[in-house]
């Protein structure tokens, strides 16, 4: 979607809704599982040759337990279809909601080229920012700009 779309949607409807992309989501979850079975096939493999012991058993099974965590938690983003990001006249929310008198910078898209996010600063350091990934906007070079638009609209 572009920025004149989301401008449209978000003057017609009240917001502009951003679900997780789901074909995204079910390739990392078919990349974390596979992941997942072959760590456990090698920690089992080790286990039965020579036990669990020496800072590449621990490497192994820490590896392990992060598979599970990946596979687990994009799982449940599939499954429950969250975290949704909403844009409108209210503010930005993901989980919870930062408005736009609270929103003091919107950074431009940083990350790796498969994990890149645009970071939502709040006024308040004691508020954590919020972040917006490519899980839920494609285009988030034509998002930044669109947004920086629509947080000078709403300090004027």
């Amino acid at each position: 979607m572009s920025a004149e779309t989301w401008t449209s949607e978000l003057e017609s409807k009240g917001s502009v809704v951003f679900p997780p992309r789901r074909g995204r989501l079910a390739v990392r979850l078919i990349g974390f599982a596979l992941l997942m079975v072959l760590s456990a096939w090698t920690n089992v493999d080790h286990l039965r040759a020579d036990g669990v012991s020496g800072a590449l058993g621990v490497l192994r099974l820490t590896a392990l337990a992060a598979f599970v965590y990946g596979t687990a938690l994009t799982a449940w983003q599939l499954i429950t279809n969250r975290p949704v990001v909403t844009i409108d006249a209210e503010g930005i929310t993901r989980g919870r909601n930062l408005p736009w008198s609270g929103i003091t910078s919107i950074d431009a898209p940083t990350g790796l080229p498969l994990a890149r996010t645009v970071q939502v600063n709040p006024a308040d350091r004691r508020t954590r920012p919020i972040s917006i990934p490519q899980d839920n906007v494609e285009d988030l070079e034509a998002l930044t700009p669109w947004l920086r638009s629509l947080l000078d609209q709403h300090r004027d």
